[in-house]
């Protein structure tokens, strides 16, 4: 049967169609056997229950005379009905009186039966028929046919089903070697076509449909997945140059925010040279693990930071361009002019009274920039360290996907809200956190990280969307049944019902500038994970709820 599965579908299809018609034919031949041996059994037995009525009534003279040599003579006539084997004739004490017999007899096959009619035994057909006289049993005749003269009548009747089975089985292969192509010639052309997208990896190529029937179908279907296939690919590569545009303009703002902060602030260049080393390693570690989601909502939210970093760098410049140390400067080389009597020009002269309120102003001005600048120095120190932890943060999940590994799941899901943190103030949005006290989880962590940042970054872009309602993300974990479910709600726009049925499919956007990638993605991931994502939604504009189910396995519990 193994050897059956490896061969081509033309010979699986030559082969089933042998076996129908030989079944058939045996059947049917087998039927015919069997008819034919009932039938001649029966004439077999109206064929002796005759002779033994005729030498019955032939026997009575005998019987009544008892006149056994007789009778033996009438008994012996059955020499020319090879079909008899012994004839017996008995008297009405059921004594043996005459007898006849082409082959031996023992002493119990001599004995009367106790039946009167016909029976089977063994080889041979027994029919036995009561001699009447007057009315009155004389006596009994019994007849013995041998049932070898069928199997001689088969032989040749065998021999002509043999042949009929050959020649109908020649016929059949015939008309099926011609027939069969009807069916493997289109799954022919199907692997063809298929073979030749593999090897030239070109999607342009189609399969030839043959017909309309379920093979053409099948070929329609085939094409229509082709044309899914080359646009999804289209899209990919549409995306990835998008991609790279993007991550190229976010690269080059950042080489010159760099610049600007190297001439400005000379103690934050080693910091600012890291961040942009730091920033190229991620980007190369998205681009080989596929995550490119996941990096252009890292890159956005990295550039809302860097948009604060901006602003504190620009007010640095612009206080340090307005510093009055220059005025400083005027006043110092005034002094050094009247160095030889300064005691007297600071008392005496109109300039020189004017020196020590100057000195004071301009020490309390110094003393505010002095404050001032610092705040902004904190502030873009800790944009910088926020950019590095979103940065480190995805790096720690950056890893290929498949490996299971005990994850502590509420500090993912922190880690993975704090990727988005700088847009929750901006946008008014209130983070909501109820955690369940969960123990150590054994899950492929990087296909949940990229699950739940796409669940966030979808709500985040829901409730920014919505301005009638309070703005708030609520993520929840628990243990349901030995089943981890991890929540993810918004109170943002929502889904509406014709959309529910969609929005894991692959392309399926309800966004402008949306892709129909991360949701099909997402699902597909917990499927992957033996588990699965859910959304749900009263309707538009009240909000949405996406549930992800998932096997509860502690660390402790091992997995077979």
């Amino acid at each position: 049967m193994q050897s059956l599965k490896d061969t081509s579908i033309k010979t699986k299809l030559m082969v089933l169609t042998m076996l129908a018609v030989m079944t058939a034919m045996t059947l049917a031949c087998a039927g015919f056997v069997a008819n034919d041996i009932r039938l001649m059994r029966a004439e077999m037995t109206r064929q002796l229950t005759a002779l033994a009525e005729v030498l019955g009534a032939n026997t009575t003279a005998a019987l009544t005379f008892d006149d056994s040599k007789t009778a033996e003579q009438l008994l012996g006539s059955l020499k020319i009905q090879h079909v008899v084997s012994s004839a017996l004739l008995y008297d009405a004490q059921g004594e043996l009186f005459a007898r006849y017999s082409a082959v031996p007899l023992t002493e119990e096959e001599t004995q009367l039966p106790k039946f009167v009619g016909y029976e089977f035994r063994k080889q041979n057909l027994y029919v036995v028929q009561p001699v009447i006289e007057n009315g009155e049993q004389i006596g009994s005749i019994q007849l013995v046919g041998n049932l070898d003269v069928i199997k001689e009548q088969l032989f040749p009747y065998g021999v002509v089903v043999l042949v009929v089975m050959a020649i109908s089985c020649g016929a059949a292969y015939l008309v099926a070697s011609r027939l069969q192509i009807l069916i493997s010639g289109p799954i022919l052309d199907l692997t063809s076509t298929a073979q030749q997208i593999t090897r030239k990896n070109d999607y342009s190529i189609r399969a030839t449909k043959m017909g309309t029937d379920e093979l053409g179908t099948l070929c329609d279907k085939f094409n229509h997945m082709l044309d899914q296939v080359e646009a999804s690919k289209a899209a990919l590569e549409q995306a990835h140059n998008d991609l790279e545009r993007r991550v190229d303009e976010r690269t080059r703002q950042l080489s010159e925010t760099n610049s600007e902060l190297n001439k400005e602030i000379a103690d934050r260049l080693s910091a600012e040279e890291k961040l942009e080393n730091v920033h190229r390693e991620f980007v190369d570690a998205a681009r080989r693990a596929g995550m490119a989601e996941i990096a252009t909502g890292v890159l956005h939210n990295v550039g809302n930071v860097l948009n604060s970093v901006n602003v504190s760098a620009t007010m640095l410049t612009n206080q340090l361009k307005l510093s009055k140390v220059a005025q400083l400067g005027q006043v110092v080389s005034l002094m050094e002019e009247n160095s030889a009597d300064l005691g007297n020009f600071i008392m005496a002269n109109e300039k020189g009274k004017q020196v020590p309120r100057f000195l004071k102003v301009l020490s309390d001005h110094l003393a505010e920039d002095e404050k001032m600048l610092l705040e902004e120095a904190e502030a873009l120190i800790a944009n910088v360290d926020h950019i590095k932890t979103i940065i480190s943060t995805q790096q720690s999940y950056a890893t290929s996907g498949g490996m299971v590994e005990p994850v502590e799941v509420n500090t993912l899901l922190d880690d993975a809200v704090k990727l988005h943190a700088a847009s929750f103030g901006k946008h008014r949005i209130e983070l909501i956190r109820e955690y369940a006290d969960l123990p150590m989880l054994l899950i492929d962590k990087q296909r949940l990280m990229q699950i739940v940042i796409n669940l966030v970054k979808n709500a985040k872009e829901a409730l920014r969307e919505q301005q009638e309602r309070d703005r708030k993300l609520i993520v929840r974990t628990r243990n349901e049944h030995d089943r981890l479910v991890i929540e993810v709600s918004d109170t943002g726009v929502g889904i509406k019902p014709d959309q529910l049925t969609k929005i894991f499919s692959h392309g399926y956007t309800t966004k402008a500038k949306g892709h129909g990638f991360g949701l099909h993605s997402c699902a597909n991931a917990a499927t992957e994970m033996e588990g699965k994502l859910t959304a749900s939604s009263p309707g538009y504009l009240q909000g949405a709820t996406f549930l992800l189910d998932l096997p509860y396995r502690p660390a402790a519990v091992s997995v077979h």
